[in-house]
């Protein structure tokens, strides 16, 4: 069953990839009874990804789609709906949003970044999921949004310059290997549904704040369902509290310099967990002339004494008319589930027309994590390179 999932998910990705025009993405407007005007706008995101190296050979798909269907006032406010879907064949990715089987030993799984300890995911996973479906508010006071998305951490957060949209060492949307250990995206919540609030940037600031009153929602990447049948590991919140705030400006000397801050609070629902959890992240990133620069740190306590999580990552990417060169280093501690990660990776990549990419990179990691057995936790270190091609599609 998963190798007909998989087959017809690579055939619908193949044929995005292909054939999909820009122009079928433009938006539409026309005047309403009521006198405002209506926009329908369609984005939808693709690649399909060739592996190889110590961790085998595997072909990887992704597929993201967002529909946004907005009205304008005559006064000038804003207000629609948006609906975001997301298709996915990835290699198993232990802990990253995966269920997993029955475990071994005691379950552990992190709230910084989703990943469980005492079970293990089956060897592939293809997923499916809604991860927008809200209703928003836009005026000249600020934006309001309500339902399935993104809290004020992630709203305000900075991208990286990395070379690949998809393979990334900071928690990208497909992986290289089943244990990928690091990411300083602040999004303990996951998807809400949250309440969000956003100022007007104002002399390139802008800040953020949302409430979720349970987030317990399971996406592709993000997935605060149990661990293990029974509840067991649970990586959900309750009274989740997030703010963010950011700054963007393009100075005429020194470039563009853009950074932010976030917090995220919220209150364990599984009981291995003591305290409350709290998060900070951080990103800064430099660009100026083809050249960009970026640093993004996130540090938590894991709802448990003496058991944070901290992790580092840095990018940058140097474009060259349709060529870029991308270079980045990871680092990441989890004191919870006993394990960390040093990683390096290299990418080049080549614009083709507006909209598709191809990127070749290299990709080296030097890990030590933790694997249940009956009698206790075995720790495990290892040393891998893997190298992948990738046919990208973003609109």
């Amino acid at each position: 069953m998963t190798q007909k999932t998989s087959a017809i998910l690579f055939s619908a990705l193949s044929a995005a990839l292909a054939a999909a025009p820009a122009h079928s993405f433009q938006n539409s407007d026309h005047e309403t009874d009521l006198g405002s005007t209506v926009e329908f706008r369609l984005r939808a995101d693709a690649a399909l990804v060739l592996t190889g190296g110590d961790n085998g050979s595997h072909i990887l798909a992704d597929f993201e789609t967002r529909f946004e269907w907005e009205g304008i006032s005559d006064s000038g406010w804003r207000w629609g709906v948006e609906l975001g879907l997301h298709a996915q064949s990835d290699v198993r990715r232990e802990g990253f949003a995966n269920t997993a089987d029955p475990a071994l030993g005691a379950p552990r799984r992190s709230l910084a970044t989703g990943r469980y300890r005492g079970g293990s995911a089956a060897t592939r996973r293809d997923a499916f999921a809604m991860e927008r479906l809200n209703v928003f508010l836009k005026t000249g006071w600020g934006d309001w949004r309500v339902g399935l998305t993104p809290g004020a951490a992630r709203v305000e957060a900075i991208n990286l310059p990395t070379g690949s949209a998809y393979i990334r060492l900071d928690g990208g949307p497909l992986g290289l290997g089943d244990q990928v250990l690091t990411r300083t995206e602040n999004a303990g919540s996951g998807f809400g549904p949250f309440i969000v609030y956003s100022t007007p940037r104002i002399v390139g600031l802008r800040a953020s704040a949302s409430f979720a009153p349970q987030a317990r929602y399971c996406a592709i990447d993000l997935c605060l369902n149990d661990a293990i049948p029974g509840g067991a590991g649970s990586a959900s919140l309750e009274y989740v509290f997030e703010t963010g705030l950011s700054f963007d400006h393009t100075f005429p000397q020194s470039g563009r310099i853009e950074a932010a801050v976030n917090v995220v609070t919220g209150a364990p629902l599984s009981v291995e967990f003591a305290e409350d959890y709290t998060a900070w992240g951080a990103q800064f990133r430099w660009s100026r002339d083809g050249m960009s620069l970026g640093v993004s740190g996130l540090t938590a306590n894991n709802g448990v004494s003496g058991a944070d999580y901290h992790a580092l990552a840095l990018a940058a990417r140097h474009d060259v008319g349709d060529w870029s060169f991308g270079g980045e280093l990871a680092w990441s501690e989890d004191d919870y589930l006993q394990e960390s990660e040093n990683s390096v990776q290299i990418t080049l990549s080549r614009l083709v027309g507006d909209q598709f990419s191809v990127t070749f990179g290299l990709h080296n990691a030097d890990r030590e994590f933790a694997i249940s057995s009956v009698q206790n936790a075995v720790i495990i270190q290892e040393n891998t390179t893997n190298a992948f091609l990738e046919f990208s599609f973003r609109n």
